[in-house]
């Protein structure tokens, strides 16, 4: 991987200038408005909200679980609106659009569970419609401005923590997998009440961090996961605060229950100290040196 010279490279007539389009800031503050609508109504008041959202979301730790992953993508695509680097935040377009094209599916799988007619159900079905064609498009769009490279005060993930991400990536994409094709598997055994539209809508959450644990693992870039390991660490937080608000939709007698809420923790800790040590490497970098490896060991 070069380093960042901060010269802009040119390949077939597109400047590889890491800028981020002004359609895209557009769409990203469009979409920040929905998700932040979103958030407002199934996590500040997941009783009453949830049953005027486009389908009646229920229990209350199903609709603080979507609005916790609402409220964390308001962060990601605020940090879209105003970012000065394409390369910051173009990993994050990734997972979002495994997540759009399966909350679409599963509309369409389950289109007679919805509110039909409801102010919040039309602007679900339009959003993801748009959204399904729109981000991806966006992510190509800018996809040929990425330069990379390194930035000056970069580090690379690689050696150790390389493979935990490449590891918790496939296992949660597994997971996923198996909650969206098999629903009635997982109803069975999850520690709190689902439905088939529920567990495929729970499968499409979890499909976002293993995306982005691959993706992170793959470009390497420490700058280029920053944003999205912000998004998910605040996804995390409101998510265990809502885990405390829900307790009673938990069945305690599950010992999946805590090992659900353990593991939030766990990779909350995680998250944390990974951010910790990856600045830390990034800082101690010398300007025109390859940037060094996330963890002893590694390799760039």
């Amino acid at each position: 991987m070069s380093v960042d010279k901060n010269e802009d490279q040119v390949d077939g007539g597109v400047i590889r200038d890491d800028r981020v389009l002004l359609v895209t800031r557009v769409a990203a503050a469009t979409v920040a408005i929905v998700l932040g609508l979103a958030w407002w109504v199934l996590y500040l008041d997941p009783v009453e909200g949830a049953e005027r959202f486009a389908w009646p979301v229920r229990p209350e730790m199903t609709a603080v679980l979507m609005g916790s992953g609402y409220g964390s993508a308001v962060i990601f695509f605020l940090a879209v609106l105003v970012g000065r680097r394409w390369h910051r935040v173009a990993l994050g377009f990734l997972p979002t659009t495994v997540f759009i094209w399966l909350v679409s599916i599963a509309t369409l799988l389950h289109w007679d569970r919805f509110s039909h007619g409801e102010p919040l159900f039309l602007i679900w079905a339009w959003t993801y419609a748009i959204t399904a064609f729109a981000v991806p498009v966006l992510w190509l769009l800018n996809h040929r401005r990425d330069p990379g490279r390194a930035e000056e005060r970069d580090a690379t993930i690689g050696g150790v923590l390389r493979t935990v991400l490449l590891g918790a990536g496939l296992v949660l994409a597994a997971i996923a997998l198996v909650m969206y094709i098999a629903p009635a598997v997982v109803i069975d055994v999850w520690p709190w009440q689902l439905t088939e539209l529920t567990a495929r809508t729970v499968a499409a959450f979890v499909s976002l961090p293993a995306v982005a644990w691959l993706a992170m693992a793959f470009d390497r870039r420490w700058s280029a996961a920053r944003v999205m390991v912000m998004t998910i660490a605040v996804g995390l937080v409101m998510l265990l605060i809502g885990v405390g608000r829900t307790w009673d939709d938990f069945d305690q007698e599950n010992w999946l229950t805590y090992v659900y809420v353990g593991g939030l923790a766990a990779t909350l800790g995680l998250l944390i100290a990974m951010a910790a040590w990856l600045e830390r490497s990034a800082a101690r970098r010398v300007p025109g040196e390859e940037p060094s490896a996330g963890v002893p060991g590694g390799r760039a």
